[in-house]
């Protein structure tokens, strides 16, 4: 069952929660208290809507599974406990698995009274096939659950840290997770040069639909930012005056907070600029911003048919109708190109929103970029991270392997 609030939601409380804790007291003594703690933890990361989200997640899973799975306080998880708590994860029983993400909660619109969703599961799966993680997915969940048993720790609750401990002895051997992909995450200069140029007749043909996608696209490119970070959330909503001139002369766009509640300006290419530019004009707005601009950066073209902004015809994009827009462009340009080139076009179907960031970033260190300015850019917090993207190892491999003749 869905046990923590909305981050809106953790001062006025949610009678639903209450009445399931008071229940498990029953059972477990401490469930009250380290719900409390669960939620002050919480607390702590509310103004980031994306760390407070995954928090949330994966608290969620593993207070049901201690409480109504295993049958334990959240104190009694040791190694080995964890260590089943993580197998769970990795095959959950079919009828927690779902394929669409829904809200935990609904609510009343005469009584305001909030209950369960009772469509909401624990696991969404997404294509086809059976559900299964990467191990990316696991090391995340390891790390933010250490992040809460440190926290424990300091609360006196608890003097261990098992997630701290299956995190350093994880690898592929000892657990059920996907197997690395060799597969590139991010497009070849021939695929988004596909993309690119099928997006621009699409803004030239359907101006009103694709100038907004034409000028998505280029930020994703050109910036290389997260999907949430040019998208409405919670607290937070894209304006077009995060595009500033610096007194440099040179125009920036500013990410006011991000992953781990941090904030950077990302220097714009001149060719984003244009895209800008043009895609201002086409709105009836002057060239670039003025400061304190707040008009917003992308708006909806339809009303949004659930969530918050129901029935809202110029809300701002969220993150699932900005991937959903860029999916689609990719589907499109892989159906032109698939009979001249199709293992272009089957890879291009694959890849996703976030595939642009890696893409962007990818082409910036086989331009020769400074490593350290792409890192600022992309919002990373040191250089490891940016091995992820670099695709050279490869490309010398393939240097060396058309030099070994036959004869």
């Amino acid at each position: 069952m869905p046990l923590f609030p909305h981050a809106d939601q953790l001062d006025t409380g949610v009678d639903y929660i209450n009445q399931q804790v008071t229940q498990l007291q029953r059972q477990f003594p401490d469930a009250s208290y380290s719900y409390e703690l669960a939620i002050e933890y919480l607390s702590e990361n509310r103004f980031n809507a994306n760390n407070y989200k995954s928090i949330r997640s994966e608290l969620n899973l593993l207070f049901n599974w201690a409480w109504f799975t295993h049958g334990c306080a959240i104190a009694e998880l040791d190694r080995v406990s964890l260590r089943k708590f993580i197998d769970f994860c990795n095959q959950p029983p079919e009828h927690l698995i779902t394929t669409a993400a829904f809200p935990y909660f609904i609510t009343d619109k005469e009584t305001k009274a909030v209950s369960a969703n009772p469509k909401w599961r624990p696991f969404v799966k997404r294509g086809s096939g059976g559900y299964i993680r990467k191990q990316a997915t696991l090391k995340a969940q390891l790390s933010l659950l250490s992040g809460f048993f440190l926290f424990l720790e300091d609360m006196d609750y608890c003097s261990k840290n098992p997630a701290a401990v299956l995190l350093r002895r994880l690898n592929v051997n000892n657990t059920r997770i996907a197997a690395t992909s060799e597969q590139d995450k991010a497009l070849s200069p021939a695929q988004w040069q596909a993309v690119w140029q099928h997006v621009n007749v699409l803004a030239n043909t359907q101006p009103h639909k694709h100038e907004r996608s034409r000028m998505l696209l280029a930020i994703l490119y050109s910036l290389y930012p997260r999907v949430s970070e040019i998208a409405a959330r919670p607290g937070f909503t894209p304006l077009m005056s995060q595009f500033y001139r610096h007194r440099s002369g040179q125009w920036l766009y500013r990410v006011p907070q991000s992953k781990g509640g941090k904030s950077r300006a990302i220097p714009c290419p001149k060719d984003l600029m244009h895209c800008l530019i043009r895609y201002r004009q086409f709105l009836g707005l002057s060239p670039l911003p003025k400061p304190g601009e707040d008009l917003p950066l992308f708006v909806r073209h339809q009303a949004a048919s659930h969530g918050r902004e129901a029935g809202v015809l110029h809300a701002q994009l969220g993150i699932h109708a900005i991937q959903s827009i860029v999916k689609d462009i990719f589907s499109q340009t892989a159906t032109e190109i698939e009979q001249a080139h199709p293992y272009d076009a089957q890879e291009l179907r694959q890849f996703t929103a976030h595939s642009l960031r890696h893409t962007g970033i990818s082409n910036m260190l086989a331009q020769g970029a400074s490593m350290q300015a792409v890192m600022k850019n992309a919002g990373h917090s040191d250089l490891s991270t940016l091995s992820i993207y670099a695709n050279a190892d490869l490309t010398e491999q393939v240097a060396a392997a058309t030099k070994q003749a036959l004869s």
